[in-house]
């Protein structure tokens, strides 16, 4: 008799979870006026997002961020608050060094829960010759490494000790 119960409360779970799914589409087909050029890939990693306007970075105001899927395009993101910037340099770190786009918000939807869905429009890789203030930002791309602690102090100019 538990056994029947057990598989019971278990195909309840699994009809839940399963209407979670249905409802939720990864990778839903373009809707009438929107253009997709490319395929997204479903990907989560966190970024660091930095307000960029005329080749100026509003340091002091970056976020940090979740990816939810990319493309050569673009990339969808996952907030903790709305954004209100409309140019953004997105940092990821990849193979023990940040790299840097300029980006333009796109989209800005509430998914509910506080959080926001920001649709990003990348334009270009930036480097530090192109922008030299993006040496200011290392210390904190640094933290977008798994292996860096969360909690370790930024020093202006430096990584994440």
């Amino acid at each position: 008799m538990r056994w029947f119960q057990h598989r019971d409360k278990h195909f309840d779970l699994n009809r839940i979870i399963r209407r979670l799914i249905n409802a939720s589409t990864p990778n839903r087909i373009p809707l009438q006026g929107e253009s997709r050029w490319e395929l997204r890939a479903n990907r989560t990693m966190p970024v660091l997002l930095v307000p960029y306007d005329a080749n100026e970075l509003s340091i002091g105001e970056q976020a940090y961020a979740l990816t939810k899927n990319l493309s050569g395009q673009g990339l969808a993101l996952v907030l903790h608050q709305p954004l209100r910037a409309e140019q953004l340099v997105v940092a990821f770190w990849s193979n023990d060094e940040p790299h840097f786009f300029a980006g333009t918000v796109r989209q800005s939807v509430p998914l509910g829960g506080g959080f926001w869905q920001i649709g990003v429009e990348t334009s270009k890789l930036l480097s530090m010759s192109d922008c030299p203030d993006l040496q200011r930002l290392v210390p904190w791309a640094a933290r977008l490494d798994p292996s860096v602690h969360w909690d370790a102090p930024v020093c202006a100019g430096g990584a994440p000790q």
